[in-house]
């Protein structure tokens, strides 16, 4: 049962709600004083655990929708986020463009991600696509295809406009 309360206090209704069960997952390993964190090792754990999470039950709804929330709303919230858009890119299409990922969230906040966690987004993709050996199986490919290549990795897999975008007032 959920009340509604008005600001005097008052018990304005009752109504019968849906009980939810949620997982709640808190990255202690990024201090709050700092906008990104010290390494991408935790956060990439993080994420692979909430991914794994709503894997193993799709069809339960319980596992949806997402809810992010960071000490202030916006830049942790930004950072993974940015991070699951361009995870979702990578397994779909083969591809990242952090550029893109980063412009598409900030259509509706435009104060998420600013320019240092930018930055640390594309060091967190490089350590996303080194620690996932799914990746590995379109090196090989490519390798295949060329054997004198030897930049068939993370390289080419990225895509940016990487002078521009480094500013984040160029991301808008």
């Amino acid at each position: 049962m959920i009340s509604e309360i008005m600001a005097n206090g008052q018990q304005q209704q009752q109504m019968e709600a849906e009980v939810r069960i949620c997982c709640v997952i808190q990255i202690r390993m990024w201090p709050i004083e700092n906008k990104v964190p010290l390494s991408t090792s935790g956060l990439i754990d993080m994420i692979k655990m909430a991914r794994s999470w709503r894997k193993r039950a799709p069809e339960r709804p319980e596992t949806r929708p997402t809810i992010v929330m960071s000490h202030n709303g916006v830049n942790r919230c930004g950072i993974y986020i940015a991070a699951n858009v361009c995870i979702d890119q990578m397994d779909m299409d083969h591809e990242v463009d952090v550029f893109h990922a980063v412009k598409l969230i900030r259509m509706n906040r435009p104060q998420l991600v600013d320019r240092d966690e930018y930055k640390y987004l594309y060091d967190l993709m490089l350590h996303w696509y080194m620690t996932n050996p799914d990746y590995r199986v379109f090196d090989q490919k490519e390798e295949s295809r060329d054997p004198t290549s030897h930049n068939s990795s993370f390289n080419n897999l990225i895509r940016s406009s990487i002078p521009n975008a480094l500013n984040a007032n160029h991301i808008s």
